[in-house]
């Protein structure tokens, strides 16, 4: 794998991480609108303008000020932050610790992040993402879809025996 190719995996799961991942509205009447990125929500509504991190979210969760469809809504949103940031820890220390087989691993964390934020999408909203709540359109989904498609099938990730390494099948005990 190149040089520059090896860390491009990298750079796409930070941009996930980074991006929007849901823009959505508030409300059949359009009480507010914003989007959502893995760490914070911007939200424009009648009261104000705020931006909510995922802490915050979380606190008013434990704290019982927001609780049912938004709390389910805002733990898948949490697990799904939390697999995309174990994917990119995991890649940093396969790759400082010369891990071989990481393929395989990264495709599962991101893929299983893309499916968790969409199920954030699908509990607060319903399953056509359009309901009473308001409605959402998770635009940045079908890019960590992508991150993970890619990552699956990224030439040199790791994933072949190198340095002459033997396969199960042929090791044998010297007795040593």
């Amino acid at each position: 794998m190149s040089t520059r190719n090896k860390y491009l995996p990298l750079c796409l799961l930070t941009t996930t991480l980074i991006l929007p991942v849901n823009i959505y509205l508030i409300g059949e009447e359009g009480l507010g609108a914003g989007f959502q990125s893995s760490f914070l929500r911007y939200q424009q509504t009648y009261l104000g303008t705020s931006v909510i991190t995922l802490a915050d979210d979380l606190g008013y969760v434990a704290s019982g000020l927001i609780g049912g469809r938004s709390a389910i809504s805002i733990l898948l949103w949490a697990l799904g932050t939390t697999l995309l940031l174990a994917a990119a820890g995991y890649l940093i220390y396969s790759r400082y610790n010369s891990v071989t087989g990481t393929r395989k691993h990264l495709f599962l964390l991101t893929i299983g992040s893309a499916v968790t934020y969409l199920l954030s999408c699908v509990a607060q909203y319903g399953p056509t993402l359009h309901g009473p709540a308001g409605f959402a359109i998770p635009v940045g989904v079908p890019l960590i879809f992508a991150v993970a498609v890619y990552i699956l099938k990224a030439e040199g990730m790791d994933d072949e025996l190198e340095y002459g390494e033997e396969d199960e099948g042929s090791w044998v005990e010297t007795g040593e």
